[in-house]
């Protein structure tokens, strides 16, 4: 569900962010809108982007064509560099060049992703809902259309070149991350992703009439016939955090 976003002054603000991968800007680039004065959302995807500019978000976000291993700002600029379910898809050896570039001393470079099915919260028919949720995410890697990338995702980051190379850095595991979509917008959201597009460019009518199967008996399990009609899920995050050091290494 998208809310109409309104920066708050009551909350002491960072000077800069920058959303790596936004997509849209819903999810990951319009929420660090009241941390900061100014974010800045970038994409390699043009047709993402023209999706970000159209939509309503807060007046101190902006976006950007441009790939996460170039970023268009100046030296020592950035508080947060922020990478959302995108560091896998990157070189992320020069992201991490970018960042240390880019990053004032002490900012912070966070990567997170999520690595579960989506999973309903409290809800009655879960037991009828979660699997075919599952089936929606897991469809592509069963017909044989992951990536390395998507293993990656599914290792939680834990691969070598995925470690900041930064002293000061943690990780966190674990974190239930609730969204409340449309049905529409979580099909939708699915199709767009590129190990279902190649699914789908592989399998034209079967992966069509078993995504209109789905869809069919996900809006019977919610007893609705309305594709508009909202559902919340929890998705299992991982996320990396480091922070640049004061002084020079």
């Amino acid at each position: 569900m998208r809310e109409s976003w309104q920066v708050s002054n009551e909350v002491n603000k960072f000077p800069f962010a920058v959303d790596v991968g936004c997509g849209t800007g819903h999810q990951s680039t319009a929420p660090l809108a009241k941390y900061f004065d100014s974010v800045l959302g970038i994409d390699i995807s043009k047709e993402q982007i023209a999706e970000a500019k159209k939509s309503e978000h807060p007046e101190n976000v902006n976006f950007k064509v441009s790939a996460g291993e170039a970023l268009p700002v100046g030296n020592e600029t950035v508080s947060l560099l922020q990478v959302a379910a995108a560091a896998h898809c990157m070189d992320i050896v020069q992201v991490y060049k970018e960042a240390d570039r880019v990053l004032t001393p002490g900012g912070v470079v966070a990567l997170f992703s999520y690595s579960t099915a989506p999973e309903t919260s409290n809800h009655p028919k879960s037991a009828e809902i979660d699997p075919i949720l599952k089936e929606i995410a897991d469809r592509p890697e069963e017909r044989g259309f992951f990536v390395p990338g998507n293993y990656m995702v599914k290792r939680r980051y834990t691969d070598e070149c995925f470690q900041i190379p930064y002293a000061d850095k943690t990780r966190i595991d674990n974190i239930l991350h609730p969204i409340t979509n449309t049905v529409e917008d979580f099909v939708q959201f699915h199709k767009t992703l590129s190990r279902f597009r190649k699914m789908e460019e592989a399998e034209p009518d079967l992966t069509k009439q078993w995504m209109e199967d789905a869809t069919a008996r996900l809006l019977n399990a919610l007893e609705t016939t309305d594709m508009s009609s909202e559902f919340t899920y929890n998705l299992e995050v991982h996320m990396l955090l480091g922070r640049k050091p004061h002084q020079p290494k």
